[in-house]
Order: C-alpha cells, then structure tokens, then sequence
C-alpha cells in the first residue's frame, strides 16, 4: 500500500496511532513504518500499538539494534546456510533466495547454539532490510510506498530427514512466529518450488503459526521447472533472476547457480559440531516433565552475593529463567529463554543486588511428548569470599 491510497478516516487514523506510540522509541519514524503496523492490525489502532509495544520489547530483549553491527558470523552458518539476496523483482521487492531442501539444520543446530542460529538469521534480516531502505530507487515502487520483499523457497532436496529431527521443526517455527509479529507487511509474494510430496506435510504443521494474510501470498509449485520459472518470469525481469531459476542472472564466471549470492548448503563436517562433553560430576539430577515446569529457591542473605550456574540436559533443550520474588510478584533477573544445553552446558551467573529468594527456573512446558534431565550445579557465593552456600 502507498501512503498516497490512503482515504481520510485512514489518514487520521494513521495521526491518531502516531500520538498513541509517541513515546516510543522506534527503529523506524517515518510514516510508511507505522502504516505497517496499522494495515497489519486491519486500522485497528489498540491492536496495533500493542503489536508495536510488543515488538519493540522483544526487540531489547534480544539486542537486535546490535545485531546490525555485529560483523562476526558463524563459519559454519555463512559456508553453509543457503540464503541470499539475488536481485528485485518487478515490483521492485527485494528478493531472498532459500535454498531449504540443500540445508542441512540437523548439522548447523549441532553446530550453533539456538540463540547464535536466531542472532544469525534476524542479524541478516535486519541488514537486509536496512540495505533495501538504503537503496529506495530500487527496493520501493516510491518514496510513500511499503517496501516488501519476495522469497523464493527452493525445496530440492527436502526429504523426511527435515522432518523427522524436531530441534530443526522447532526453531522453523519459532523464525515463523517472530517474523509475523515483528515485520508486518514485510512479505509480498512466496514461490516454493521443486516442493515434493511431502512438503504439504511441512506446510500443514506450519499454518498455525501464519497469518492467513501471509498463507495467502504463498504459490506452491512441484517439480515441474516449466511451471515455475513461467511463474517466476512473470513477476521477474531476467535479469534479475538466476540462470538456474529461468533467468539470466549468473555469477562472474557464468555459474547459473549464482553461488556468491547464494551457497549451495550440503552436509555439515562433523568437525563444526559443539563439544558434547557433558558431566554430570558434582550436579545434582532433576526431571521436568513435559509440558511441566520446575523452580529451585535460594535465599541470598547479603547484597552483592552471586548466583552461579553450571547445567545441562538430556532428551533435548529446556527453557530457563532466573526471578526474584518480591511480595508475591517474580521480578525476572534473567529473562526466559530456551538454551540448547542437551549440546553443550549452559553457565552463567548474576550478582544479586537485593537479599530475598532467588528462584531458578526450568521450563519444558512448551514440550509436549518429552521429560527432560536436567543436571545441575547452583551456587552462591557470598560477597564475602570467606562464606559459601553450595547447593
């Protein structure tokens, strides 16, 4: 939509949500950035400025700002994650190719903690979009225009090993559930090609988590390459299409695979897989059954004491959080998050500024079939390095 289409309700809605998120500090002020929220929330300016408020929260949460500057990627991620940026489209979108079938997310999540994969993946996104915003001329129809992107998911290659490892599944949808809350209006059109039979099995378990806005720009092509480059050459001009998908795009040395654009994904070498060195040595063992929860109180008897943690379990990742209780509220110390530490140990400490209870916590409610161990090694050591209370 073009701020220019808007009719005057619209417009003094899009006023009226401008002074109701005033006080926020956003990523973006022009107007063509609020309008996203609104035309994703149907002009409804409550819902939208709780979408907003919500998503600026997630965004500190996370650090994204930072993620723009961060510069250091995983080896394993750049030589083998197969996404890129291949050109625009005629609607001057800027194009995201995924080659999905080529990726091997069993090896990379072997390889990545979840957190370094996600930073990873919203990282690129956030320099994507940032690129497109740097180049108007050719990434938006006009000034007063949402840009949007166009993605083409290449599938070859996508067999029941992609389904079968739930660590990948997971994180898919969790990549699924933060881009529709956190970009709306991003999207413009997504051509799957090369989609065998059982990628409507993929498909399937992933609708819930997407808008019905968002099923509806999606086109899904089989194996037939004549279909799908004519579909893809109706929405791109050739130049701007790789060799490989119909176009005339290819790499300096004529590749048609545009590779420098795009790797070509493949097995990870088992020699990027984390250390799996696990002990369980000095830790205490506790089960979380799925779908449950558990907590772990400790009393800090003076300020400045330190809260150190030292865990890992068995039968997949958990969720983990550190609170302080006041009154009868929790007051988060460390924010909830889900830690891959059935990979590799999660270690960590706080300094404790307030004496009460201190409550850990692991989370596995999210797990609907598994019971996971957690071993564990809690201590707080006392500002005081005469006095020490191990648990």
């Amino acid at each position: 939509m073009d701020l220019k289409q808007l009719n005057d309700d619209q417009r003094a809605t899009l006023k009226q949500f401008r002074e109701a998120v005033k006080d926020c500090t956003l990523p973006d002020s022009d107007d063509v950035y609020l309008l996203r929220w609104l035309i994703a929330r149907d002009f409804d300016v409550a819902k939208a400025e709780k979408m907003l408020r919500n998503s600026l929260e997630w965004r500190k949460k996370n650090g994204v700002d930072a993620m723009i500057e961060d510069t250091e990627s995983p080896e394993v991620m750049t030589k083998y994650f197969a996404v890129g940026h291949t050109g625009a489209d005629k609607y001057k979108s800027y194009t995201l190719t995924i080659r999905y079938g080529a990726i091997d997310l069993k090896g990379i999540l072997l390889s990545v903690k979840r957190k370094d994969y996600s930073k990873y993946v919203i990282g690129n996104l956030e320099k994507s979009i940032l690129e497109a915003k740097s180049n108007p001329e050719r990434y938006t129809l006009s000034p007063t225009s949402i840009g949007q992107c166009t993605v083409i998911l290449d599938m070859a290659g996508f067999s029941m090993r992609h389904l079968t490892y739930k660590p990948a599944l997971d994180v898919g949808f969790e990549m699924l559930q933060w881009n529709e809350a956190n970009y709306p209006e991003s999207l413009r059109r997504v051509f799957v090609i090369n989609a065998p039979k059982i990628f409507s099995i993929l498909y399937s378990l992933s609708k819930p988590f997407m808008h019905e806005k968002t099923r509806n720009k999606v086109r899904i092509y089989g194996h037939d390459a004549d279909q799908w480059k004519a579909a893809l050459l109706e929405e791109f001009d050739p130049e701007e299409l790789p060799a490989c998908y119909g176009g005339t795009l290819t790499d300096p040395d004529g590749n048609p695979n545009c590779i420098t654009m795009v790797n070509m994904g493949g097995q990870i070498p088992k020699s990027y897989y984390l250390s799996r060195t696990l002990d369980t040595i000095n830790k205490s063992c506790l089960t979380v059954s799925n779908g449950c929860k558990e907590q772990l109180e400790f009393q800090v008897t003076q300020a400045g004491d330190i809260l150190k943690w030292d865990f890992h379990s068995e039968g997949g990742d958990i969720a983990f959080a550190v609170y302080r209780k006041e009154d009868s509220q929790l007051i988060a110390v460390v924010p909830h998050d889900r830690v891959d530490c059935h990979i590799t140990p999660e270690e960590g400490e706080i300094h404790c500024d307030h004496t009460g209870v201190y409550i850990v916590e692991f989370d596995n409610s999210f797990s609907y079939f598994r019971s996971k161990n957690i071993w564990y090694s809690i201590t707080i050591e006392s500002a005081n390095p005469v006095l020490q209370n191990d648990v």
